[in-house]
């Protein structure tokens, strides 16, 4: 993606906001104060008027709240490249992070009241109750099934680490309610001055004084041009698969050489990876080679874990290896290669580190090892590969246009619509450069609503000045993500965390829970259904516009249009659930639009997390001195712990929400994290932990947990966790 097109739909884009709404924590402080002893002493009674006073003021700025960020987006809608509007957008944004803290600080501080009234009552029950009591009515029941080892006769004591975690007096509930409305106040007399600033423009440009705005207007960006200059699209590849198959399955002509090369090329979203995957499953081809991999390589090349995980999936019997010798790995793969027919799908190639693979390859004794590589960029090919390129140009107009009317009309019929519909939508694939990816992400956004103003709203878009080149197809993605319901916005950016991952695909189940822990999904007090449920109603949404495809039930690979299959099995990708996957253009969005707050952290990387940051993925080591300005972080993926450590210790990782570790040689769980009492969700699966503190009991509002397999022993008082939904 040209940089030209990312600078300016950076600056067109707000990064999601989800609704800032006080209802939720007035009405947590109002049960508060309902259920406060009366005041013992005259400084006490101070206090309490003084929460009941902020509460009021609370109440007054409810619908100054709700004012200020339709001001934001309509302000934000006229003048996108209003700094000052963006910066109000990200202070709203703030306070709504701040209002979620204090809400979980309340919430928390419900919970262990909870807690003390059920070992009360047990207390008083002691002499008639049984194991099974505790699960009686009235008392926590799980909505799953218990191993027997954690069916035990002791009682939900409170965890002793507990009793620091909650807010200690009304003084510091009144101190944060307190920031919050100054804030507010902040923003909204900021807002005030920027309203009459856009009214008197509004003004001048009424009266043909002059347009203040008429310099930030946007401008067609110069024409960038590389030294690949591809062509494009995908679909009706019938001679692009025979070529690949009877390349596949006919002998090897590289002067005696058992490895053999063919590339695939050409622009993002063209359809590289659907042709490689098409014939990867095809019947011959699976007949024809012994062992086959897929592997998804990445801008972020990695040598070690590529050969790692060919190393694994030519041998599943192999236990899950932990060594970073490189030597070790492909001396071992050589060995396991040995007489066999071997297909390797290399996946989105970005630069000309990949040859170095072809170096165990070459001196292995394997009978025959072919090889496929998809990339956008010729020229990280060697020249000896040439004579194979296999180009992927422009398809047939007539067959992009109903691959166009496919995916905007579904189940209707086109021919039942007027002639003017059709006109526009003509229109409209002409700016679409050819790309399936395009074509299908579009062409849902139309399908949504089947109206001539619909559609030419979206022909008439701004975001489709942006278009930079003829192979620039991110103003399209962008339309889509302008159109997404506001709800849906933040769920579709969280998911660029998990494309960073190795296998690339997430359980839906745990998407839904991490959705949950980071607040953006609500109960809907109109009806019965869970947050679960709502969640899984988000998924579908994001899953019929486009933005990410499910996985086959039954071979694990996707049954998108675009979607390539990796067998590798990471930390995201466990059970048979249904399993959805992101389009790397989809990633790219997402990560544009999230302004900092998504950060990926790859070994060697050098840069300081953004301020902003709020979901992190880290994986190998990073210096903790490159985190220290970050002090609002949700989530953190940690592949390696050793030096991350010692940020916990310094409030730093206070707030966060979910916390997954995949540190195959992590021992025991510090016991810092038993302190974290924001956490909703912590996945320990792929560690090495043996035994758990009775601490985490204290961790009220952990709704998933996951422990090793391998756990000797389980908390006592792992029935204090009464928020709990999930205990894998």
């Amino acid at each position: 993606m040209a940089s030209a097109t990312v600078s300016a739909l950076a600056g067109s884009l707000l990064s999601p906001l989800r609704e800032v709404s006080l209802e939720k924590l007035i009405g947590y402080l109002w049960d508060y104060l309902s259920s406060s002893p009366s005041p013992s002493s005259p400084d006490e009674a101070e206090k309490q008027q003084q929460l009941k006073d902020s509460l009021e003021a609370l109440e007054d700025a409810k619908l100054t709240v709700r004012l200020m960020q339709s001001r934001i987006m309509k302000l934000f809608q006229k003048h996108k490249k209003n700094e000052r509007i963006v910066s109000l957008h990200n202070k709203l944004k703030d306070v709504g992070y701040d209002i979620q803290d204090l809400e979980s600080e309340m919430n928390y501080m419900e919970l262990e009241r909870k807690v003390q009234e059920i070992n009360k009552a047990e207390e008083e029950e002691e002499g008639d109750s049984s194991t099974s009591s505790q699960f009686s009515t009235g008392k926590r029941s799980f909505p799953f099934r218990l191993p027997t080892v954690f069916l035990s006769k002791k009682k939900r004591r409170l965890p002793a680490s507990s009793q620091s975690l909650s807010l200690s007096t009304d003084e510091d509930i009144v101190r944060q309610v307190t920031s919050i409305l100054k804030q507010i106040k902040s923003i909204k007399s900021k807002l005030k001055d920027e309203s009459e600033l856009e009214d008197l423009f509004d003004q001048l440009i009424m009266n043909e004084v002059y347009n203040p705005r008429e310099q930030h207007d946007f401008t067609q960006n110069e024409l960038v041009t590389t030294s690949s200059t591809n062509e494009r699209k995908i679909c009706g590849r019938n001679d692009e698969i025979q070529q690949l198959i009877k390349f596949l399955t006919e002998p090897n002509v590289n002067n005696g050489s058992n490895v053999s090369v063919v590339p695939i090329v050409g622009m993002g979203g063209i359809g590289k990876t659907t042709l490689a995957q098409f014939v990867f499953h095809n019947r011959e081809i699976k007949n024809h080679f012994d062992e086959k991999a897929w592997i998804y390589v990445s801008n972020h090349f990695d040598r070690c874990r590529i050969t790692k995980e060919m190393l694994q999936v030519i041998n599943p019997n192999v236990q899950r290896c932990i060594t970073s010798n490189l030597d070790f790995l492909e001396r071992e793969l050589q060995r396991h290669l040995t007489g066999k027919n071997f297909l390797l799908v290399l996946d989105d190639i970005w630069s000309n580190e990949w040859q170095w693979l072809l170096v165990p390859l070459q001196s292995s004794q394997a009978h025959v090892i072919k090889i496929i590589v998809t990339c956008r960029d010729p020229m990280v090919l060697r020249s000896t590969d040439e004579r194979n390129k296999i180009i992927l140009k422009d398809i047939d107009h007539q067959e992009y246009w109903s691959l166009f009317l496919n995916h905007a009309f579904a189940e209707n019929n086109p021919d039942n619509y007027s002639q003017k519909l059709h006109d526009i939508g003509r229109c409209i694939v002409k700016k679409l450069m050819g790309s399936p990816l395009a074509a299908k992400t579009v062409g849902k956004l139309l399908g949504r609503d089947l109206t001539e103003k619909h559609w030419n709203d979206v022909l008439e878009n701004d975001l489709w000045k942006l278009q930079i080149d003829a192979h620039d197809i991110m103003p399209a993605l962008a339309l889509s993500y302008y159109h997404l319901s506001p709800h849906l916005q933040p769920c579709f950016v969280f998911c660029s965390l998990m494309h960073n991952l190795n296998d690339q695909y997430c359980e839906m189940d745990e998407l839904i829970f991490m959705w949950i822990a980071n607040g953006y999904i609500h109960e809907s007090g109109s009806n019965s259904k869970t947050m679960y449920d709502i969640g899984e109603e988000y998924c579908h949404e994001l899953l019929a516009m486009g933005f990410f495809d499910k996985a086959d039930s039954t071979t694990g690979f996707s049954t998108g249009f675009y979607e390539s299959p990796d067998i590798r099995q990471g930390f995201f990708d466990r059970g048979d659930s249904t399993k959805v996957k992101m389009h790397d253009l989809m990633h790219d969005l997402a990560q544009l639009v999230s302004h900092g707050e998504i950060c990926i952290y790859k070994n060697g990387k050098d840069e300081k997390l953004l301020k902003n940051a709020r979901h992190v993925y880290v994986e190998g080591s990073v210096d903790p001195g490159l985190a220290c300005e970050v002090n609002n972080l949700r989530t953190l993926v940690l592949g390696r712990v050793d030096a991350m450590l010692a940020l916990f210790n310094h409030g730093v990782f206070k707030r966060i929400r979910v916390l997954v570790i995949f540190d195959g040689t992590m021992k025991e769980l510090p016991e810092v994290i038993y302190h974290l009492k924001h956490l909703q969700y912590l996945d320990l699966l792929e560690t090495s932990i043996k035994s758990i503190s009775e601490s985490v009991c204290g961790l009220y509002q952990l709704r998933v947990l996951k422990l090793p397999w391998d756990l000797l022993t389980v908390p006592n008082q792992i029935h204090s966790l009464i928020n709990l939904e999930i205990l894998d």
